[in-house]
């Protein structure tokens, strides 16, 4: 009898260890899926620089990123367009929207982001963000300084 309650709580044990698991890797997924993300070297005397990267929307939902927000930094989504006197203009976007299962692609001469400072360090390597997603949910972003 024993050997047979020993057994029980061994596949006891199993189960909840795949189940706390299995509820982790839940919480460190993310509906967003950053690819590629690096900014531009700043210049000596410049003041901003402009940031790239693929940002795929891994979910069935339509998601809104209201905000962009970077360590010691201001940033801001930016698209570039020619207008209709042959001249490159640069908007500042409110927020960016990927639709379910979809991707958004921030380019040069496209969407891009700015990110400004008074003063860049000549060492920078990278920069530190977050996605902000409504209100209270906040995904991170490394640019890396190329």
């Amino acid at each position: 009898m024993k050997f047979k309650t020993g057994i029980a709580h061994f596949f006891v044990s199993i189960i909840s260890l795949i189940l706390i698991n299995t509820c982790s890797e839940t919480q460190n997924y993310m509906p967003i899926k950053v690819e590629g993300a690096y900014a531009t070297k700043p210049l000596i005397g410049n003041n901003s620089v402009a940031a790239y990267m693929v940002l795929k929307n891994q979910t069935n939902q339509t998601l809104t990123i209201d905000k962009i927000s970077c360590d010691n930094f201001f940033a801001a989504f930016h698209e570039s367009k020619i207008d209709s006197n042959s001249k490159m203009v640069m908007k500042k976007l409110d927020k960016v929207v990927i639709k379910s299962h979809s991707e958004v692609n921030f380019q040069p001469s496209g969407k891009h982001i700015m990110i400004m400072s008074e003063d860049f360090p000549n060492n920078l390597e990278v920069i530190n963000c977050h996605l902000s997603v409504g209100k209270e949910k906040k995904y991170p972003l490394v640019f890396i300084i190329k």
